[in-house]
């Protein structure tokens, strides 16, 4: 489940995300509050850590469900919202976010670091009962059953402190998707309908969270499929179920778009796309946000000439053509400052440019930063030799928002006439694709 919680108002009554950070290496930095969608994270708003350590969001939310606080980007620690409590206090002693969380205020979250806990004891004594046996002979048999019997117990402490949990809990958010995922798992092996009558695919609670992208699938997976034919009729059907709500009937859209794009069948794509997109008659209403996400989907496919976004270097106005024509192949190279994954792919990137500058190939980096100190101490201490730009507005940048950016890094290649050739996922499938091109 991906989660945390910050503000919500219930009649009049409104929920405030509060929290500190010890010592000051976060003072000053931007913390991000994430929202689920399923199993997507969708940025909904952000604070500037204070001098003193403390934070405090000014907005207010009512959609109960998970979320995610993040900082510099990558670091990340799931906590819920729920709308019943006034109140949600949490310290942090150190980083990594996760795993140094302590919460001051919200049973609920309390509830989801138990469960985070438990979780991953069970997941350590597995896995150390999987190295256990294999350093044993076939014939081990009575160290091979104690180990046996350790794992039994683990997991049945595993099994009787959720339900304990989800008792405690009685009515809460946590509770219900507790309960809810447990009876999907109970209905994946007996067909879409049992599926359907476990979970609520109209429900905007268990919109966020990661529940809902599992019981699409689960469904799907239910269906022993003979034809193509079949996923189109699914479709339907999963559409119809999730009718009862905007959002819900829009994210199901979107998720089953993606779905097939990215694992077929091809046909159930295109019937989505006939069917709830491009047909006028359709009376499916479709968000602007979906429609404006599968224009750009194919405006931003290979094949497909880019956004000439503009640049502003130190003052002076530029376009993206301007410098991609200037070279045979140009990568673009979305980042932030402070994100650790982008730190990885630098070395490869610069390993690429050097070795390909010569046959015409270049970088260009995107910066999604808000600040200027960052930005210039990254360059200087990753010894970044390309051009980078910034417009010091971290998400809220034109170019990531005309290239659909989700999340850094993001890479794509471009040729000399702004068509877009590859988008690879880092730098060593960039290297591929230059090999081909260039060697």
């Amino acid at each position: 489940m991906a989660g945390l919680a910050c503000l919500a108002f219930q009649g009049l009554q409104a929920q405030t995300l509060i929290g500190q950070f010890n010592g000051d290496a976060a003072n000053g930095l931007m913390l991000l509050l994430l929202q689920a969608r399923g199993e997507h994270m969708k940025p909904v708003d952000s604070t500037r850590v204070a001098a003193d350590g403390t934070f405090r969001f000014a907005r207010h939310f009512s959609e109960t469900g998970f979320y995610q606080l993040a900082l510099h980007d990558t670091d990340r620690v799931n906590i819920v919202l729920d709308a019943r409590e006034p109140l949600v206090d949490l310290r942090f002693a150190a980083e990594p976010l996760a795993q140094h969380i302590q919460v001051e205020a919200s049973a609920e979250n309390k509830r989801m670091q138990e469960m985070t806990y438990v979780m991953d004891e069970a997941e350590s004594i597995q896995e150390a009962v999987r190295k256990g046996k294999a350093n044993l002979k076939p014939d081990d048999t009575l160290h091979l059953e104690a180990l046996d019997r350790v794992l039994e117990k683990a997991l049945a402490t595993r099994a009787s402190y959720l339900q304990g949990l989800a008792d405690e809990a009685g009515k809460s958010f946590f509770a219900k998707v507790l309960s809810v995922d447990r009876a999907v798992d109970a209905a994946r092996d007996k067909g879409p309908r049992a599926v359907a009558a476990a979970f609520n695919f109209s429900d905007p609670e268990l919109l966020r969270s990661t529940v809902f992208d599992k019981a699409v699938l689960a469904f799907l997976q239910s269906m022993r499929p003979v034809s193509e034919d079949q996923f189109a009729n699914a479709s339907d059907t999963l559409m119809a179920l999730a009718a009862g709500n905007v959002d819900c009937r829009s994210y199901m859209l979107e998720h089953l778009i993606d779905l097939f794009a990215t694992y077929g069948p091809e046909r159930a794509l295109q019937h989505l796309v006939d069917r709830y997109v491009a047909d006028p008659k359709e009376k499916v209403v479709i968000s602007p946000e979906l429609r404006t996400l599968l224009d750009g989907m194919l405006a931003l496919s290979v094949g497909h000439t880019a956004p000439d976004v503009p640049l502003n270097d130190n003052g002076v106005d530029l376009h993206l053509a301007d410098l991609v024509r200037a070279h045979r192949f140009t990568a673009l190279f979305f980042y932030s400052s402070t994100c650790e994954h982008c730190h990885a792919q630098v070395p490869g990137l610069i390993a690429d440019r050097a070795k390909y500058l010569a046959k015409g190939f270049d970088v260009v980096g995107i910066a999604l930063d808000a600040d200027s100190a960052e930005f210039l101490q990254n360059i200087r201490e990753n010894a970044i030799p390309w051009k980078c730009f910034s417009e010091f507005n971290g998400w809220g940048s034109q170019a990531a928002k005309a290239f659909l950016v989700k999340g850094t890094p993001a890479f794509f290649l471009l040729d000399e006439h702004m068509k877009i050739v590859a988008k690879p996922e880092n730098a060593m499938e960039l290297g591929t694709e230059l090999d081909k091109m260039l060697r």
